[in-house]
């Protein structure tokens, strides 16, 4: 046998060797992954959130999210998703509920409850950056982006648009002009002759209305004398109901006060003129 051919030998034992140590040994475990909750999200009909700022309270109505405490405004629906995305959460780790100074959990930062289901975030392990969270006999460790989606104030939770999909407008009126639904389109009556628009730009003005979302939220105390009050507009909704927003202006932003509920939403001063009057849009394009 030549030396070449010795060569090829010990490469073909050595392979084979190989390839039976990789066949027979012993393949790992699976790691083990727990479930956080088996509750499903569309089962939730109330969220309550506790820091150590405030409480915060929510409950679902036809569908929809509202704030109950400490305010009574409608809920920013894609905010509560996050919130609920914790449900879904899973855990390599999870630990008897003990010694809960250890984990940050005898007094933690942050609670909530999902119905009655009972979440508590602690503290945060050194070695993985992950945090405890207490919830059904267990502490586990999860992602910390399960908090962040938790609010620090009320305000964060509010939704941004000054009307919601099922608050359809019929009507809207200001000191110098009604525009009301009738038939088929938007009509016009003009108490003042020097508005320059058609049924076009109402179209777009009304669109506008129903797609705007707040740069900013404000609460109604927050709105000091800086804030110069410049008039009100009503909308009538299909559903019969009617909405009141005052017009608050300074050198910056204009802000449209949702009287009812005293929530203010903050526009950038262009934008903003453009929502209380038709006509800017018509300066505008």
């Amino acid at each position: 046998m030549t030396h070449h051919s010795r060569l090829n030998l010990i490469m073909l034992v050595t392979i084979g060797g190989l390839a039976i140590f990789l066949y027979l040994r012993p393949q790992p475990a699976a790691i083990q992954q727990y479930s956080i909750s088996t509750t499903t999200a569309d089962a939730i009909q109330s969220l309550r959130i506790l820091n150590k700022h405030q409480e915060i309270v929510l409950k679902q109505s036809n569908n929809q999210w509202h704030l109950i405490e400490p305010v009574q405004v409608r809920a920013d629906e894609e905010k509560i998703g996050k919130i609920l995305e914790i449900l879904t959460a899973s855990s390599y780790q999870r630990l008897a509920l003990e010694n809960l100074e250890r984990f940050g959990l005898d007094q933690p930062y942050l609670q909530l409850y999902v119905d009655n289901e009972y979440f508590g975030f602690g503290g945060f392990s050194p070695t993985t950056h992950q945090q405890y969270l207490a919830t059904n006999d267990f502490a586990y460790l999860i992602s910390p982006r399960y908090a962040l989606a938790l609010p620090v104030a009320a305000i964060d939770l509010i939704n941004p648009g000054l009307l919601v999909s099922d608050e359809i407008p019929v009507r809207f009126e200001m000191e110098r002009w009604t525009a009301e639904f009738q038939n088929d389109g938007w009509r016009m009556t003009k108490h003042y002759s020097d508005d320059g628009f058609g049924d076009e730009i109402l179209t777009k003005w009304i669109q506008l209305w129903q797609t705007a979302r707040a740069e900013a939220l404000k609460l109604e105390d927050e709105l000091d004398s800086d804030w110069i009050e410049a008039g009100v507009i009503r909308i009538s909704l299909q559903s019969g109901k009617v909405i009141g927003f005052k017009i608050l202006q300074n050198k910056y932003s204009l802000v449209l006060l949702r009287m009812a509920e005293g929530i203010g939403y903050q526009f950038p001063t262009k934008l903003g003129q453009r929502l209380i009057n038709p006509r800017a849009i018509v300066l505008n394009q």
